[in-house]
């Protein structure tokens, strides 16, 4: 079973290859963020996948979970701040 890990962790990181290649290459803010947003989310499965691999599932799913809620409020607090340039209220 834990060879099914590991080839699965590996074509994780296959998968997220495209990404870093669009996060080095590509201009504009939106194409960094959604980047950005997607190698976090690959970072928490692969985070889980290790845990399974090393033995200490608990350990290494609090861990992911939380880089998970940290990436979610941070992606929240960016999208308000970019749509709202601040969150500045139009008829201010």
């Amino acid at each position: 079973m834990e060879q099914f890990f590991v080839v699965y962790l590996l074509c994780v990181i296959i998968m997220m290859l495209p990404l870093i290649v669009i996060l080095l290459r590509k201009d504009g803010f939106y194409n960094h963020f959604a980047a950005i947003l997607a190698i976090s989310n690959f970072v928490s499965i692969m985070l889980m996948l290790i845990g399974f691999i090393d033995g200490r599932t608990s350990m290494y799913i609090d861990i992911a979970l939380s880089f998970t809620i940290l990436s979610f409020v941070s992606s929240v607090i960016v999208a308000k701040f970019m749509s709202g340039r601040g969150g500045k209220k139009n008829g201010d």
